[in-house]
């Protein structure tokens, strides 16, 4: 059997008219008089999020899909999700074509398994009932791929394109969600992850500034001994993440570690950029004492590193 999962919308009616008789179909919200002779059943809780947890646990369907209203050629898509599932997908996830990248980056730097998908806060996907089985779910409004991507028992994802011309904005509460997702984040260890990087770039500096020290002292000209030591730097924070921040990351093997020290160095190089031009760029133009200048240029560097390193040295 396959459970279909609507949160009710306006479009409604007509989509549910159209489907075959084949399907087990929940909508999440109020009972409505004009889906009732369809057979339709009605799971209403204290929100959205909860209702659509209920209409997984009292969802019978080997295949769970959940749809939105906004959804175009909606009898297509189910049977090519379903074909995609039958051929090993766990989760089969509806790609739309307009969606926020920015809102996408956020999520992919808190929770590294969203980016199992190119849309992780789809509203229409397809899930195997194993996959949510002993899922413990808490999600904020619709926004449900997302919990099943941080908390399911799943091995394979797949996509496809859907046409959804619906409005993909987030209509919840802005500041309950992003507490939502720094309390996924903090769970899955992201958070400590932020202040581990954060050490390893202390320790870089020190290291940097010991090396710059020792090696003027025995008479190595500037330019070298500021090569060098910025570059020892460089490469200890890259072991360092290697080993302790990001150790759960990136595939193993010398060419992998090789590749990864050679995206790090380029990254960490933009870093020191970003953070040689706010300083000129603010002492020259501003007329900020240089001192505080270059704080403003750290913090932007690091964040700027923690960014690249995350997202591309480390992105699986």
């Amino acid at each position: 059997m396959i459970s279909l999962i609507f949160s009710y919308g306006q479009n409604l009616p007509s989509i549910i008219e159209n489907l075959g008789e084949e399907y087990e179909i929940l909508v999440a919200g109020k009972p409505n008089r004009n889906l009732k002779k369809y057979g339709v059943k009605f799971v209403d809780d204290e929100n959205l999020a909860a209702s659509l947890i209920k209409c997984i646990k009292e969802s019978k369907g080997d295949y769970i899909i959940f749809l939105n209203h906004g959804l175009k050629n909606v009898n297509r898509v189910i049977k090519k999700m379903v074909s995609i599932a039958n051929k090993g997908a766990d989760i089969v996830v509806g790609k739309r074509k307009e969606r926020s990248q920015m809102a996408k980056m956020m999520v992919n730097l808190l929770l590294p398994c969203s980016r199992m998908s190119a849309d992780p806060l789809s509203e229409i996907f397809l899930v195997k009932r194993d996959v949510v089985r002993n899922a413990d779910l808490h999600p904020v409004g619709c926004k449900i791929l997302l919990e099943i991507l941080a908390k399911g028992d799943y091995g394979r994802v797949e996509e496809m394109p859907v046409d959804f011309r619906g409005d993909s904005r987030f209509n919840g509460n802005y500041s309950a969600y992003s507490a939502h997702l720094l309390r996924i984040a903090w769970e899955h260890g992201e958070i400590a992850r932020f202040f581990k990087f954060g050490i390893v770039g202390v320790l870089s500096i020190l290291l940097n500034e010991f090396l710059l020290w020792l090696l003027l002292f025995y008479g190595i000209h500037l330019v070298i001994s500021s090569i060098l030591s910025i570059e020892a730097g460089i490469l200890s924070s890259f072991v360092l993440n290697e080993v302790w921040t990001f150790k759960d990351r990136g595939e193993r093997g010398v060419k992998a570690f090789i590749h990864r020290m050679g995206k790090y160095n380029l990254a960490s190089v933009v870093g020191l950029l970003i953070n040689f031009f706010i300083l000129i760029f603010l002492s020259r133009v501003f007329l900020i004492n240089p001192l505080k200048a270059n704080i403003v240029g750290i913090a932007a560097a690091f964040i700027w590193n923690f960014l690249a390193h995350n997202l591309w040295t480390w992105n699986n």
